[in-house]
């Protein structure tokens, strides 16, 4: 039987999202009975900004990690006032680093007043493929030199303000064409292709100290045939850990995408995603299935196919996150936190990119 302290461990492996806009039952399990790293809060979750805030002060949970996509462009959970900034094509194509750390910045310091402290953010994939649709203008350039200099300046801006950002989708998703949420995009690109592009904004977003980094549902055919990058050892491990020397956070895109769902069974793509190096599980809609992944790895680690120094070493990960996210602090009343979210800086950076 796993012990206690243990299975307390496995529960700050994952990030959960939830239905509905009110601390449920459910929600205060997830928080409390199971432990969970943190909840992931989508546009289902949110009327408005004010809303947001109050649910986050309704959440009671020390260190609880509080995430969003908050990209711009049409990546944004949260309406106005929050600032509408643009896509990131529109910061590229001003080619300006200083104006990508300030959109970051200015971004993340309204996201913290909402009670957040990660944004999966910035996009680093190099916009290569012209019929990509899924991301698109979510992509700086594509150009691999520029993507990396407005993605660490954005990375910076970010967490200058407190909240941790997440570099994604790696090793990139700029050259595929298929949307990972309805199947698994594959790529023929050449490893030594994918070195010299796509992973040279991740190795500048990673010399820029970002704290995370989310992985692709993508299969890379040279370089695991079988595998797509969220559960692929080679990628995970090989790339990202031994050649960038990434030892921050390795988060997975949500787990309950078709891109891996669709092949591999719900405990089949949790322990190969921890196998293959991720710190971090995103389950992001089905109660059912979150709890199926939970009770997957502590059995795993009752039957010795996980070792207790395996989850201890993510653990150790994720508690070094939380410790960064404790920074964000949220708007002590209404009155400042709409004053963030107002702030005419703030609105005439987003403006000028039209």
């Amino acid at each position: 039987m796993i012990d206690r302290e243990t299975r307390r461990k496995v529960g700050q492996l994952f990030l959960f999202g939830f239905q509905g806009r009110n601390v449920t039952p459910f929600v205060k399990d997830l928080v409390s009975k199971h432990n969970v790293a943190g909840l992931v809060f989508f546009s289902r979750n949110i009327s408005e900004p004010g809303q947001l805030w109050e649910l986050n002060r309704t959440i009671h949970a020390p260190g609880l990690i509080r995430a969003i996509d908050h990209e711009g462009g049409r990546v944004i959970r949260v309406g106005e006032p929050v600032t509408q900034f643009p896509p990131a094509r529109k910061i590229g194509e001003t080619a300006a680093p200083d104006l990508a750390y300030k959109a970051g910045h200015y971004q993340a310091q309204e996201l913290a007043a909402l009670g957040l402290n990660l944004n999966f953010a910035p996009v680093l994939d190099v916009a290569t493929n012209p019929f990509n649709q899924v991301i698109g203008d979510r992509a700086f350039s594509s150009d691999p030199a520029l993507v990396a200099k407005l993605g660490a300046e954005t990375v910076r801006g970010i967490q200058d303000a407190g909240v941790a950002a997440c570099g994604k989708h790696f090793p990139g998703h700029g050259d595929t064409r298929d949307d990972s949420h309805a199947t698994l995009p594959r790529s023929g690109t050449e490893p030594s292709t994918i070195r010299g592009r796509e992973m040279v904004p991740f190795s500048a977003a990673i010399r820029a100290g970002v704290k995370s980094v989310m992985t692709a549902h993508v299969l890379y055919e040279t370089m695991d045939s079988r595998l797509p990058a969220t559960l692929s050892s080679a990628i995970i491990q090989g790339l990202l850990r031994d050649t960038l020397k990434f030892d921050g956070v390795v988060i997975t895109d949500d787990l309950e995408m078709r891109g891996v769902a669709d092949g591999f069974g719900i405990e089949e793509r949790t322990l190969l995603s921890i196998k293959a190096g991720a710190d971090l599980l995103l389950f992001c809609h089905t109660p059912d299935t979150q709890m199926a992944a939970i009770e997957t790895v502590c059995k795993a680690v009752e039957g010795r196919i996980l070792s207790k120094e395996r989850i201890e070493t993510s653990w150790r990960r994720v508690q070094e996150l939380k410790r960064f996210c404790a920074g964000a602090q949220a708007a002590p009343d209404r009155g400042r936190l709409f004053a963030v979210l107002g702030d005419v800086e703030h609105k005439a950076l987003a403006g000028s990119f039209a």
